[in-house]
């Protein structure tokens, strides 16, 4: 590394990593990036199998005002094409346009459960009233990413009375800062209209979050090529920008009283800063704590214990399938981004005390108990359907179609699982059940038409990601949080107890999905920027 230039090491090439080593390199910082993986981008990326195209994170992306002016802000432009998600509830189909969709949302709701008709009501009115507080808070690009000093008419005209509007907006939110099945018991009693509502969600979503998805759908957007295209193109940036990427970098410890971190190969890399961008428990596994001075080490510490003790979220099982059928047969049965849900029924006890249950008596119950458990938990679902050849036809041969299938699922059962040596059959089990359901209810007789299957796991998850517990999205909100969650306090969350030691990415803040790692590994990039120039 560069002596002349101040030197930081960025362990994780995920999009919280890549953005902060975009702009450190930009700022002419020495800046070496490594991951354990053989390619960049953490779980953002596109592959190909046989011809057909798949992304193996994120099915879209949310834009929530940070990624496309942050891209801007980086010089990157690319061409992005509108992502029109979908929602389906049996034989009942309808894309989201508008948030006057949510009118016909509630016609759905009315025909499947009609006894629930003013419940319905109320609850709609709520998502319409978050919605709203959500748009505000979206109505702007992220103020860090755009140029106020050149537009004094932009600024007193607009962007101040709209600051007043976000506050306000804020403070709105807070009654809804409850888990959204606590928000809709107060609202009604049947656990199957419950379900249908939340069962996409991860479990004990705040309210605030849950409810505004309904505006956020407006906001999705996809990558020509790809969902992995975005982070190829900071790839691209950092290395334009001097900034050197290493993979298959294992890092094994980190040695803050001597700023450096060693890799599995025994090969120390110094720094002057550290940003772990990473799975956050590993950093503190391997975090050694020889000569740190008391008052660091008792901070070091606590965090050690609320991190360990905490666990991730729900994961998911994902079914990649290559189906003899064009584009245009899926465009007419729910479009290109579906939440689909085979059954009005709800997965009701199966989601919480079966589950439990399971996992606590996994070992005792016989193979034909699981996988009945299964099949049920399964056909009572709902599931994420993604289609790629329908934003890009390039992503597919002519006439063939590529499909993602995917639902939210326990690292915990799919971990019994390959500890009674049965993962292969267990995964193969829910591969054709999942074909099956796909069969009877939205792609009728599918199965028919099927050229090659193959999915991914928790474990698989966990594996090429070190994701603790194969988390998509950071921590598990059943648990009380080892992190920060409100937005104002999105810039106190790269903070680590080792002045020199920054956080950033999904672990770093929660909620957070794609656009919030990025921001993180923008303020963690800041701080370093900022403290270096006050020296």
């Amino acid at each position: 590394m560069n002596k002349d230039k101040k030197q930081v090491v960025i362990v994780g090439a995920g999009m919280a990593g890549l953005t902060a080593a975009a702009y450190l390199a930009r700022g002419n910082y020495d800046i070496l990036l490594l991951d354990k993986n053989a390619r960049v981008g953490g779980l953002v990326g596109t592959f190909e199998n046989k011809g057909v195209f798949f992304d193996s994170g994120p099915r879209a992306f949310v834009n929530s005002g940070i990624i496309q002016p942050m891209l801007k802000d980086l010089g990157i432009q690319w061409e992005f094409i509108k992502n029109t998600i979908s929602i389906g509830i049996e034989d009942h189909l309808f894309g989201i346009h508008s948030i006057d969709d949510l009118q016909e949302y509630r016609q759905i709701l009315i025909q499947l459960f009609p006894q629930n008709k003013e419940e319905i009501d109320q609850i709609i009115a709520d998502v319409a009233q978050v919605a709203e507080y959500t748009r505000v808070l979206y109505e702007f690009d992220n103020p860090n990413f755009i140029n106020l000093k050149n537009n004094k008419a932009f600024i007193f005209r607009r962007f101040i009375p709209w600051t007043f509007k976000f506050l306000h907006a804020l403070v709105k939110l807070n009654p809804y800062n409850m888990p959204m099945e606590d928000f809709l018991k107060r609202r009604t009693s049947n656990q199957s209209l419950i379900d249908i509502l939340i069962q996409h969600f991860f479990r004990k979503t705040p309210a605030h979050f849950a409810l505004g998805y309904f505006y956020v759908y407006l906001d999705y957007f996809y990558p020509k090529g790809g969902t992995g295209v975005l982070s190829n193109l900071l790839k691209e940036k950092v290395l334009e920008w001097g900034g050197e990427i290493g993979v298959n970098k294992t890092i094994v410890e980190v040695v803050p009283t001597e700023s450096k971190v060693i890799d599995s190969e025994g090969r120390e890399h110094s720094y002057d800063n550290l940003i772990w961008a990473a799975d956050l428990k590993t950093l503190y596994r391997i975090l050694n704590r020889t000569g740190l001075d008391a008052k660091t080490l008792e901070k070091v510490n606590v965090e050690s214990q609320r991190k360990l003790s905490s666990r991730g979220a729900e994961s998911v099982f994902i079914l990649y399938l290559g189906v003899n059928r064009p584009p245009s047969f899926f465009r007419l049965h729910g479009g290109e981004h579906l939440f689909y849900t085979p059954s009005r029924q709800g997965l009701g006890t199966m989601n919480h005390k079966e589950r439990v249950r399971l996992i606590e008596e996994f070992d005792q119950l016989s193979k034909t108990e699981i996988l009945a458990w299964l099949e049920k938990y399964l056909r009572l679902n709902t599931f994420e359907i993604s289609v790629p050849a329908l934003r890009d036809p390039a992503l597919a041969p002519e006439g063939q179609t590529g499909v993602m299938m995917s639902c939210l699922f326990d690292y915990q059962i799919i971990k019994k699982a390959e500890e009674s040596g049965w993962y292969d059959e267990f995964k193969a089990f829910c591969e054709n059940c999942m074909i099956q359901i796909l069969s009877e209810t939205l792609y009728k007789q599918i199965n028919q038409d099927i050229l090659f299957k193959f999915s991914a796991t928790p474990l698989t998850i966990q594996k090429i990601s070190g994701s603790s517990e194969g988390a998509i999205t950071g921590w598990s909100f059943e648990t009380p949080l080892p992190v920060f969650s409100t937005l104002q306090d999105i810039p106190k969350s790269v903070l680590t107890p080792i002045s020199n030691i920054y956080q950033a990415g999904q672990w770093a803040y929660s909620p957070a999905g794609v656009p919030i790692a990025m921001l993180t590994g923008w303020y963690a990039a800041q701080n370093i920027m900022k403290k270096t120039k006050k020296r």
